[in-house]
């Protein structure tokens, strides 16, 4: 083993993430090497300073606390940004709501002028027309829904609808 290879495998060799080969082969190059042992001793000694630095600072007894508040005036920030977010989406949508149902009812009321207009014109027929064209015209009609329905059936058979949603 090189000793760029030692430096870089080093942190992995103290703590203890290599296999059984590479600690041996890891180990045989410290016996060997003066700098690299040098180089592992120093890390090992700052690793131990560091762990006994961190050990004597004190922890507040009061530091659960501080988290859990914290973390609740984390969730109450993000409740007052949903409150937030609603409220402006609902006034972003306003105009297209209104746009929306003016629409709905322009299109309402002219199937409504429609209806009327043809149901007047039927009423007309009625009075004007012999009851056998009338029963006539309405046989014919159900003949032609009839057979409008089988046409639509057959082309839509053939038709497939799995690689349209594919």
């Amino acid at each position: 083993m090189e000793c760029l290879q030692c430096m870089e495998r080093i942190s992995e060799y103290l703590d203890r993430e290599l296999s059984t080969s590479e600690y041996q082969d890891m180990q045989a190059h410290l016996d060997e090497c003066t700098d690299c042992r040098n180089t592992m001793n120093e890390l090992t000694l700052l690793r131990e300073a560091t762990k006994l630095s961190i050990e004597s600072i004190p922890v507040p007894l009061d530091l659960t606390d501080k988290i859990i508040m914290s973390i609740l005036a984390e969730k109450h920030r993000t409740a007052k940004n949903q409150w937030f977010t609603s409220i402006l989406l609902i006034l972003l949508a306003s105009p297209l709501l209104i746009v929306l149902t003016h629409t709905f009812f322009s299109v309402f009321y002219l199937i409504y002028a429609t209806g009327t207009v043809f149901w007047r014109s039927l009423m007309t027929l009625l009075t004007v027309v012999s009851p056998w064209l009338m029963l006539s015209l309405g046989i014919l009609s159900v003949i032609g829904i009839t057979m409008g329905t089988l046409v639509i059936k057959n082309l839509i058979s053939d038709f497939e609808f799995n690689e349209v949603f594919q």
